[in-house]
């Protein structure tokens, strides 16, 4: 029992640097204490992320797809009474309980779980980590030895997490100190708004950006900031980096605020971050070209040529004359342009995109079809 306690001492602690080789900790040390499957979960304003094994991933999935992660109280309870051990179902249940309770009959008992061992790890500032082992309900009881091993090995799990999260913390703060050494004001956020680190170059822009309750990002304007965490919510799945315009003021310029997706290697700066939110302020350099409204605000080609007319303030019929389409084709486009670009209307979206006359690109043939 020594030398297994030891060989995944070692273990723990090649995760606090190797992040990635912690879904095999957890199965190393499932195997070893013949359970069923084994997890972590990081929580931190609000967001709560997972590592585990594959098949405890798998109930972990279905389980918040029926609902149940937000009435969960059975890991509430766990992470109530586990803050200095390991403790068990039958530690905070009666059978009883565990009978009626609608987690347990519906969910846990249907799949043959019920029967886990879990403790709660309590980070920096509001992060918790929750480390939880399931057992199958045909393999009886956990033992007071298996749980006796599980505390001794706690306080390593313990400081190698909180390890793991400081050193997440230095490298996103690398990234950021990065980007500012090439005058770019950058944060690092995750989905839900919450600001991972910053430059001194991002927090001095605080007439156009702050940061609020939680650590929750805020752009000052309600059109940009809406479309910021539009842009955040669906970065899952694609890599396509989101730009919203913040207009002028009297006291700062035109900008472009640009949401740049964490994906591949780029994680391994900051593995709990979603995006890169990159304040953009352009040159002085006129240009009237299709490509930049379409590469910055993802509109159709249609759409970029209705913006251009309406940037130079020509009423809508007089657009729908000039490019010879009907006049509710071009109020209908318009409406997508607003809505792409979080403005209210004409005069606010020429206030808007006042900042892409900033942008230059280099000469080129004339636009492609898109």
């Amino acid at each position: 029992m020594e030398a297994l306690e030891s060989e995944l001492i070692s273990r723990i602690y090649e995760a606090a640097v190797f992040k990635e080789r912690w879904p095999n900790v957890v199965s190393t040390i499932a195997h070893s204490c013949d359970f069923w499957g084994g997890a972590l979960t990081w929580q931190a304003a609000g967001e709560r992320r997972w590592i585990g094994t594959a098949g405890f991933m798998e109930v972990i999935e279905e389980f918040a797809a029926e609902g149940w992660a937000a009435k969960n109280i059975r890991l509430e309870k766990a992470n109530r009474e586990g803050q200095f051990s390991f403790v068990r179902d039958a530690d905070l249940f009666t059978a009883e309980e565990r009978r009626d309770l609608p987690i347990y009959r519906d969910f846990l008992v249907p799949r043959g779980l019920g029967c886990a061992t879990a403790t709660l790890i309590s980070g920096p500032e509001d992060i918790e980590i929750s480390v939880c082992f399931e057992q199958r309900l045909t393999s009886g009881p956990i033992s007071n030895e298996t749980v006796r091993l599980l505390n001794a090995l706690r306080p390593h799990i313990a400081r190698s997490l909180l390890l793991a999260t400081e050193l997440d913390q230095q490298k996103a703060d690398l990234l950021t100190t990065g980007l500012h050494a090439i005058g770019a004001p950058a944060a690092i956020v995750q989905g839900n708004g919450r600001v991972l680190s910053t430059n001194p170059l991002f927090m001095a822009a605080r007439g156009r950006v702050s940061i609020r309750a939680q650590d929750r990002i805020l752009l000052r304007d309600d059109g940009a900031n809406r479309l910021l965490y539009q842009a955040l919510s669906e970065i899952t799945g694609h890599d396509r980096i989101k730009s919203v315009p913040l207009p002028a003021t009297e006291e700062e310029q035109a900008c472009i605020v640009h949401v740049i997706p964490l994906f591949g290697h780029a994680l391994d700066f900051s593995p709990q971050g979603t995006a890169i939110v990159l304040i953009a302020q352009p040159s002085a350099t006129a240009v009237d070209d299709l490509r930049i409204l379409k590469g910055l605000y993802d509109l159709t080609r249609g759409e970029a040529r209705i913006a251009i007319e309406i940037q130079k303030g020509l009423p809508l019929p007089e657009i729908a004359k000039r490019l010879q389409i009907s006049y509710e084709t071009v109020r209908s486009t318009a409406k997508v342009v607003y809505a792409k670009t979080g403005s209210s209307g004409q005069s606010d979206l020429v206030r808007r995109l006042s900042v892409v006359d900033r942008y230059a690109l280099p000469p080129s043939a004339s636009p492609r079809n898109g």
